[in-house]
């Protein structure tokens, strides 16, 4: 039986970039596929783009929404759908034809809640800009090991929101996305990483399953690298602080395993392996930013049911 999936795309100006995404997943097999482009953009570039792809497949579904933030586009395109498979990837990435398919197989699996693929650097099209260290690659799950994540919530390995599938009852029963987290939201990101927390703290089982292929475009420089490291921690700091307020000490094993891992291990990377000053500076940022970041989430309430922060509109307009 062929399986039925909606495949969410949040984009927010990235009109010179979506349109080989569009493309890739218009030519993927095996699956009966509708496609939500979310846009959040401030210009008709977008709009351009997926239009002249709506015209021609009628699969290809635009809305331009208001909100800001790539966990409230998420949650707008698992409700402007209906399928009972979700997926997600993003607007600066190209999927293998198989892709799909391979998501949706992994994502019927008895038990099983979520599924995340494998990510590769995408350096054929869009070489990684000069001035960034090789040791910095972002957005990247390279393993061609299956994996499953169960029981140990600490375990956040899994992979990356660019390649991820839902089931959309446990989606909902999860509470959806977290809109306070991700890019383009008040508290920036972790909002993959911080789904999946709350799955395995549920008892639900990740799939990481490296047969569903996907290249990201690696076209970040040192300055965008920077500000996307930046809110990795601040995202950090935001969920460890969220947990801890519900009464969960993981919390604090999240934020000790960030300092250490991210943080000092950076420092010493770059200083003995990679001799990059760019390391050691986002070593240093990964210490400092984890506070921030946890500060700025007592301004929000919480929804405890679902371990989501909720919106306080007196921040929102809060770089």
């Amino acid at each position: 039986m062929i399986p039925t999936i909606d495949i969410v795309i949040p984009t927010c100006n990235r009109g010179n970039l979506i349109e080989a995404t569009i493309a890739s997943i218009r030519a993927c097999q095996g699956v009966t596929l509708t496609l939500w482009v979310i846009d959040q953009s401030q210009d008709d570039r977008t709009k351009q783009v997926v239009m002249q792809h709506a015209h021609a497949d009628p699969r290809v579904r635009y809305v331009h929404t208001a909100s800001r933030g790539i966990s409230a586009a998420r949650n707008a395109g698992v409700a402007a759908g209906c399928a009972p498979l979700v997926l997600f990837t993003d607007d600066d990435c190209r999927v293998d034809p198989d892709w799909a398919r391979q998501m949706a197989q992994a994502l019927n699996k008895p038990g099983v809640w979520a599924v995340f693929g494998r990510v590769l650097p995408d350096r054929a099209d869009h070489p990684l800009v000069n001035g960034v260290t090789p040791g910095i690659a972002l957005g990247v799950k390279l393993s061609d090991q299956p994996e499953m994540y169960t029981a140990n919530r600490f375990n956040l390995g899994f992979g990356h929101g660019a390649s991820m599938g839902v089931q959309r009852t446990r989606l909902e029963q999860l509470g959806g996305f977290d809109e306070i987290l991700g890019v383009g939201g008040p508290l920036r990101s972790w909002e993959d990483r911080d789904l999946g927390y709350r799955i395995l703290t549920a008892g639900g089982i990740i799939l990481y399953h490296p047969s569903a292929l996907l290249y990201h475009r690696q076209w970040r420089d040192w300055g965008s690298v920077w500000r996307t490291t930046h809110n990795y921690g601040l995202g950090t700091g935001a969920v460890a602080g969220k947990y801890l307020r519900c009464g969960d000490m993981g919390g604090l094993v999240l934020l000790g395993e960030w300092l250490l891992g991210q943080g000092l291990r950076q420092i010493f990377s770059g200083i003995f392996k990679w001799h990059s000053y760019q390391k050691v500076v986002i070593g240093f940022q990964q210490l400092i930013t984890p506070w921030i970041g946890l500060v700025k989430g007592m301004r929000y309430p919480i929804d405890r049911r679902y371990r989501i922060y909720q919106r306080n509109r007196k921040y929102e307009t809060i770089p």
